[in-house]
């Protein structure tokens, strides 16, 4: 009975985090949760995308350790990890929990952890990075297709960006219609595309996106 109502707390605080309504709700949410967050999404939620799309990237990435990437909405740590299983050695984070960078520094992952907001002004100079990582940040109550200009500006010419987009956000988001924008202006090129599940036994809810930055 215990585990029955832990799998639906977990559930109950994902469902909040898809409603979120503002940046001050999530950053309360994400400092209440931080704590309990890996048990909750990973062990009793069986998250599987956060793994997928950092292990797509490893595939589309040159294999140099030196490579410098950056984790968007990093959280607890989760991709970053994945990436230094790989070798990958020089990753910075950026979220907007300070509580969960907290837990993201214990993990070893990370050169730098900064606590930023995606559709802010970012304090990270142009073209700093050859590869970009967003395990979580692009589903509804969070992060919508207006970071993308930002997200390109942090890339170098030729950098790749790895993502997941929640399937029920991938239109309302302005995803769709953006993508296609860059791809048809050639400023991106899509090197890998699937529409997978993101839970262990789950429907396809996330698209799986790999992009060279023009």
């Amino acid at each position: 009975m215990t585990g029955d109502k832990n799998d639906q707390e977990a559930a109950a605080r994902l469902e909040r985090a898809r409603a979120l309504g503002s940046t001050g709700e999530a950053r309360t949410l994400y400092r209440d949760w931080a704590r309990d967050y890996d048990a909750d999404v990973f062990g009793r939620l069986k998250v599987t995308g956060t793994r997928r799309i950092a292990e797509l990237l490893v595939e589309h990435l040159p294999q140099a350790p030196d490579t410098r990437i950056i984790d968007l909405g990093c959280g607890t740590g989760a991709a970053g990890a994945v990436l230094k299983s790989h070798g990958l050695t020089t990753i910075d984070g950026l979220d907007l929990s300070p509580e969960m960078l907290l837990i993201a520094a214990d993990c070893g992952a990370y050169r730098l952890l900064i606590a930023a907001d995606l559709l802010a002004p970012l304090p990270l100079r142009d073209h700093r990075y050859d590869a970009a990582i967003s395990a979580g940040t692009f589903t509804t109550g969070h992060v919508g297709a207006a970071a993308l200009p930002a997200i390109h500006r942090l890339l170098r010419p030729g950098g790749l960006l790895a993502c997941v987009i929640a399937r029920s956000f991938y239109e309302s988001g302005g995803f769709a219609d953006a993508i296609q924008r860059l791809v048809s202006d050639q400023r991106w090129r899509i090197l890998h595309d699937t529409l997978e599940p993101i839970r262990d036994g789950g429907p396809p809810e996330g698209h799986m996106l790999v992009f060279e930055i023009g």
